[in-house]
């Protein structure tokens, strides 16, 4: 049995209530569920977020 290290990069579009990008990032990274599940001959021992950037705060939503 091998072990490996795999980074998956994830992309999370959300809607906030938060008045702060902090304060969302803060609460993303410590209380949302990201998960990622076993297969049949691979069994995933730990996940963690390594690391959350803010891009596009501004999302033009047309017809609204």
């Amino acid at each position: 049995m091998k072990y490996e290290t795999l980074y998956l990069m994830v992309r999370a579009v959300v809607q906030s209530e938060h008045q702060d990008i902090s304060e969302t990032v803060h609460e993303v990274e410590t209380s949302a569920i990201c998960s990622v599940s076993n297969t049949g001959k691979v069994t995933v021992l730990e996940t963690e977020i390594l690391l959350t950037r803010v891009r596009n705060t501004k999302i033009k939503k047309h017809g609204t």
